[in-house]
Parts: structure tokens; C-alpha cells; sequence
């Protein structure tokens, strides 16, 4: 692998060019094999020659791979300690449309902006079975390496866009649930599974004014006994909204 490759898969670090060369980074052994049986891209693996020594048999399953040396990997690798193995693949571009909301729940998230969060909406998403995701432009960007690690692969299996939510909402039919202080108490509501949108707000200011308006079914956590707690984490608060919802729709 020569030097101008090199400096491209470094390169995917920053959001700039992952966006402009449409190519994300997988690191590690479980997530490579995730990426290798999902439907996406593969573009390159590249895995140095301690990797193959202590991985013979996850090599021999490799359809191809380019052995660079320690230091080009930690050039690379997003990493302090390099595992060994990195992939580049393709940014898949999925479209969700409005009336998508008719037939399934979407989730939508308002200014996530916490990588881990972000991951482990995703990963939660997938465990209850939501297929669909979209985000606000302000989110952060799903394809840094923060986020797939914290994903454990799910961000592979989950169809995400970004659009202007705004725009989304104004052609959206269905109900319009969102995750509120003020809201109705989850446990006490019936959200429809295979119909809608939740939203979930950023961290720090959760959903914003603009909208508000689109909201028809606003949906509270009720507090327990807690005192000095004022707000649940973000990715907390979606886990604990999308267990209610699959419970209630065994």
C-alpha cells in the first residue's frame, strides 16, 4: 500500500473527508467481521503482519487484504493501541420517506451530539427491532469511529439519514411522539409500533422550539424517587421509551 493510500484512509478521520470521499473506518476484529457480513461496501482491509500471525484463521476468511507495517497502522488507526486490523467501506446512502411513517416507527433524533450516545441509541434501536433513523443536520456525523465502536455494528444493519427534520415533519401524517419533561407519562401510553415518529432531543437542551409544533403526543420518564437528578441521559431515556414501546407490543 503506498503512501498516497495510506494518507487517504488517515485522512477519514476527520468528518470533512469521510463526507467527501464517501468512506468510513472499522477497527478490530468483531466489528471487521460485522462490516464483512453486512450488506455494505467493503472498500479496503488492511492488517499488519503481527495481525495475520495471531489471526490465521480470521485471514484465511478475508477475500482480500493489504499487509502494512506498525507504524503505517497506527498512521491510520483511530486507536492509542492499533488492533491490527482496519476496513474502509462505502457510506450508504438511505432514503426514508415521510410515508414510511404510515407502515413502521421511525426514530428521530434532534442535535445528538455525543458520539457514545449516539452509538448506543443506535445499538438499542436495533435490539428493539427500529429499522429506520434520521437525524438532524446538527447531529453529530454516525460514521466516526466513536460512534460505530459504541454501535458494536448495529449502525451496519439500521438505515440513517440526515435531512432538515423541519422539512421531514411538515410531511409527516402520522403521529408525533417526543420525549418531554412536560409530557404524558410513558407507561400509561400506547405507542403503535409499526406507526409514527419519536423523537428524542439533544442532551443538553433536548428538543428544540421549532419542533415543538409538530409534537401531537408528548411522552415523559416519570421521576422516582430521586432528588438532585433533573434530567436522564439522552441514549438512557430512548432505551427506557423503546423497552415500553415493544413491551406493549408483544
Amino acid at each position: 500500500m503506498n503512501n498516497s493510500e495510506i494518507k487517504k484512509i488517515a485522512s477519514l478521520k476527520q468528518t470533512k473527508y469521510r463526507k467527501e470521499l464517501r468512506l468510513f473506518t472499522v477497527e478490530g476484529n468483531k466489528l471487521v467481521q460485522e462490516l464483512i457480513n453486512s450488506e455494505l461496501n467493503i472498500d479496503s482491509i488492511t492488517v499488519t503482519a503481527s495481525w495475520v500471525e495471531k489471526n490465521e484463521n480470521l485471514a484465511e476468511k478475508l477475500s482480500h487484504y493489504d499487509i502494512i507495517t506498525a507504524k503505517q497502522m497506527i498512521q491510520i488507526s483511530n486507536m492509542i493501541t492499533p488492533p491490527g486490523i482496519l476496513a474502509t467501506a462505502a457510506i450508504p446512502e438511505h432514503h426514508i420517506n415521510s410515508e414510511d411513517s404510515e407502515y413502521e416507527l421511525l426514530l428521530m433524533l434532534d442535535g445528538i451530539n455525543d458520539p457514545g450516545n449516539l452509538g448506543t441509541i443506535i445499538r438499542t434501536a436495533d435490539w428493539f427491532g427500529i429499522n429506520n433513523i434520521i437525524t438532524s443536520e446538527d447531529t453529530c456525523d454516525p460514521w466516526q469511529p466513536k460512534v460505530i465502536q459504541s454501535s458494536m455494528g448495529s449502525i451496519f444493519r439500521i438505515k440513517i439519514m440526515e435531512c432538515d427534520i423541519v422539512k421531514f415533519l411538515n410531511e409527516v401524517k402520522a403521529p408525533v411522539y417526543g420525549a418531554l419533561m412536560e409530557g404524558k407519562d410513558i407507561y400509561n401510553t400506547h405507542i403503535i409500533r409499526n406507526k409514527g415518529v419519536l423523537i428524542i432531543g439533544s442532551e443538553s437542551h433536548g428538543i428544540r422550539e421549532n419542533i415543538m409544533q409538530y409534537i401531537n403526543c408528548p411522552v415523559n420518564i416519570p421521576k422516582g424517587n430521586g432528588r438532585m437528578t433533573e434530567s436522564l441521559n439522552a441514549s438512557i431515556a430512548a432505551g427506557i421509551i423503546m423497552s415500553e414501546i415493544f413491551r406493549k407490543n408483544r
